[in-house]
This record gives C-alpha cells, sequence and structure tokens, in this order.
C-alpha cells in the first residue's frame, strides 16, 4: 500500500510538462543556424519514440559529415551517438535550406524528468556545421500515467486525491521520488 501511494505522491509532485525550449550554440561561428526546431511528441514518454527535426539554411555545399547526439540528464551525460549526417538527411548538402531529421526509441525505465540534447553535425574536415541544445521534460511511460489518467497534463481524472497525498509530502520527499521514479 505504500508502494501505490508513493506512486501517486510522485504523480502529484510532478504536475504537467512544459513544452520544450532550444537554443543554438556557436550561432556566430558556425555555417548552418537553425531557424525551427520540432520535437514530437512534445513533450516525449518514456517508451517511445521521440522526433527532432532542425531546419535551417546551409550557407556552402557539404558532401557528407558526421553528427554527433549528446544527451544529459540531471546535467550528467547519459548518452551519446555518433552517426552518418547523411542518414539524417539528403547529401550531398547544396546551399540553401536543410532539414535534418533525428529519430529515436526511447527506453521505457528512462526517469522522467528534465534532459539536455545537444546535437552537433560536421563535415568532412570535422568542421562544425550546426549545433543546438534541445531542452525538455521526459514524462514517465504509459502504464505509470495510467495509474492517475490525466495528472500528468493537469487535466483531472484523478488528479485530486493525487495533490492531496503530494500536499501532504515535504517538497524534499517529492524531489526524492522523482529522481527515484
Amino acid at each position: 500500500m505504500r508502494g501505490l501511494l508513493a506512486a501517486v505522491a510522485l504523480v502529484a509532485a510532478l504536475g504537467g510538462a512544459s513544452a520544450f525550449t532550444w537554443t543554438p550554440c556557436d550561432a556566430d561561428k558556425v555555417p548552418f543556424t537553425p531557424d525551427v526546431v520540432q520535437l514530437t511528441p512534445d513533450p516525449p514518454q518514456a517508451g517511445g519514440s521521440v522526433t527532432f527535426v532542425i531546419k535551417g539554411n546551409a550557407v556552402h555545399d557539404v558532401p557528407h559529415g558526421l553528427i554527433s547526439i549528446n544527451v544529459s540528464f540531471a546535467d550528467t551525460q547519459i548518452y551519446e551517438e555518433v552517426d552518418d549526417l547523411c542518414s539524417k538527411t539528403s547529401c550531398p548538402i547544396k546551399t540553401g535550406p536543410i532539414d535534418i531529421t533525428y529519430v529515436q526509441d526511447l527506453p521505457p525505465i528512462a526517469p522522467p524528468g528534465e534532459y539536455d540534447v545537444e546535437v552537433v553535425a560536421r563535415g568532412v574536415d570535422d568542421e562544425e556545421l550546426m549545433c543546438v541544445v534541445v531542452h525538455f521534460e521526459m514524462l514517465p511511460p504509459s502504464f505509470v500515467q495510467a495509474l492517475l489518467p490525466g495528472a500528468w497534463l493537469g487535466k483531472g481524472g484523478g488528479g485530486r486525491a493525487a495533490a492531496r497525498v503530494g500536499a501532504a509530502l515535504p517538497a524534499a520527499a517529492r524531489r526524492l521520488l522523482r529522481r527515484l521514479f
């Protein structure tokens, strides 16, 4: 019973998820600065998949290159991937509009919380072409959300009981539960 109450309190403490944000890094030093970044779904959910689409303009042709993805949780890098840039966009990249699409399956054991994903594209000569950091909050898997339908996005449906239990916990306990689950 205590485990169920802890899960209920956790759901209440987390509240609603916010929309993602993004920022270019090294914007004044790279030949491709993103104009638009899309994250689908927003917010992503552990156990599902997430798609990042980065749109902008290339200022010169690039025959091929590499793309690296670095994922951080709680200010700690937890995942890194390096892939062929041409697997995420059409190559050779010509001067003008460019879309880079990155799709990732998310493990169901990924903890809910705030994540940063840094995406860096490099040309054949190791020239940094583009860098962007996407910040988002990950929701827990759907089976966890099913305990209290709607509580994750502030839509009610079981949220009142969870709110009473969650409000009774000290803030430090709610933060600890959030880290554990």
